[in-house]
């Protein structure tokens, strides 16, 4: 499942990072980004997702979220 079909406010768990010889997959494990990962979705707005990942929020733009597959 991708981070679009995700609803605000629901909790998920990054299951894999897609195409990991991308240059991309390294910005968002410098953000704190990385698989089996639990973070809660807290705003969808347009292009941009804000999500909490431990004690951290983070905003990944639909480009970087394309690379993110999650579960509940």
């Amino acid at each position: 499942m991708n981070m679009e079909m995700l609803k605000t406010g629901e909790e998920f768990t990054i299951r894999a990072l897609k195409e990991k010889e991308n240059p991309m997959i390294n910005k968002l494990y410098a953000m704190g980004v990385k698989e089996g990962g639990k973070a809660k979705l807290l705003l969808k707005n347009g292009r941009v997702y804000l999500i909490k990942l431990g004690n951290s929020r983070v905003i990944i733009d639909r480009d970087l979220a394309k690379f993110i597959e999650v579960a509940h």
